[in-house]
């Protein structure tokens, strides 16, 4: 009998490379900008098993995956528009795996990870977290330190938070029951330019219209002990709880000679000094 011949057996599929494994997602990507041809990247996206990075050549966009166990390049809509280069090699994608746990315990989900390294507000690059279904992201810094989040009546936390937003000078400070803090920092006529980290994103910037003839006065003096004293006086003087939610705004107008801080819980305002005492309801 004949043998039969052109037949191959045909070859499993590879198994795909699982991602949070520590060093799969380095070496990936090390992979993927070496077939870009660039260390000009503007985006990076990282599942456990799926990995793209988008790179800018000239003033496009090429795109380069791995997807199905093969690295090839894909259509995308990532366009380049000014945003923050960096090169992905020089975060800390070691352990992935670690990410990961990390950023399920504070979104309360680990169902479809994915990590993305773009640049966040101003030129400024995070990596973070989402989950499918969504979640709030969770974000990492370049080192892959956790940027936690914050509860603004917690001292320690209130300290980093104003240690983050509040410069030298300011024309507003702003504390919220919503874990907000910002600072309005003069740039130029009419114009402040507003300094914000919420309770679970990092700090980011925007230029904002103001036309309220606020004057700066000297904010460094702003403590947490301070606001946690204002907060705590308009309280009993209001006769509200704090977990009614509440708005601390300090500021100084051109007729006043200090800075003084205006709370508002529920639907009522008080005004108070710096020192605590109440100067109007």
């Amino acid at each position: 009998m004949a043998l039969l011949s052109g037949c191959t057996t045909p070859q499993p599929a590879p198994a795909p490379i699982d991602f949070t494994v520590p060093g799969a997602a380095v070496e990936m990507v090390g992979r993927l900008m070496a077939a870009a041809g660039s260390t000009h990247a503007v985006n990076v996206e990282l599942t456990r098993t799926e990995a793209h990075v988008s790179v800018v050549i000239g003033q496009d966009v090429a795109t380069y995956a791995y997807r199905d166990s093969q690295i090839s390049q894909i259509d995308s809509d990532i366009a380049y528009v000014g945003q923050a280069i960096f090169d992905p090699r020089a975060f800390a994608l070691t352990n992935l795996g670690d990410l990961f746990a990390q950023a399920a315990v504070i979104s309360g989900s680990d169902q479809g990870q994915q990590l993305q390294i773009v640049d966040y507000s101003d030129g400024t690059i995070y990596m973070n977290v989402t989950t499918n279904p969504d979640t709030v992201p969770v974000f990492f810094t370049p080192a892959g330190a956790l940027i936690r989040p914050i509860d603004p009546t917690n001292l320690a936390d209130l300290t980093s938070e104003l240690t983050e937003v509040v410069g030298p000078s300011a024309v507003r400070v702003g504390v919220s029951s919503d874990g907000s803090v910002y600072a309005d920092l003069p740039a130029g006529p009419a114009q402040v330019l507003r300094v914000v980290r919420t309770s679970r994103f990092p700090v980011r910037t925007q230029l904002k219209s103001d036309s309220s003839q606020l004057v700066p006065f000297d904010s460094s003096a702003i403590t947490s002990r301070m606001v946690q004293d204002i907060l705590v006086r308009a309280s009993t003087h209001l006769d509200k709880p704090l977990s009614d939610g509440f708005d601390l705004v300090i500021s100084c107008s051109s007729q006043d000679r200090e800075p003084t801080a205006a709370v508002t819980i529920g639907l009522r305002t008080t005004h108070l000094s710096l020192s605590a005492v109440v100067l109007a309801a």
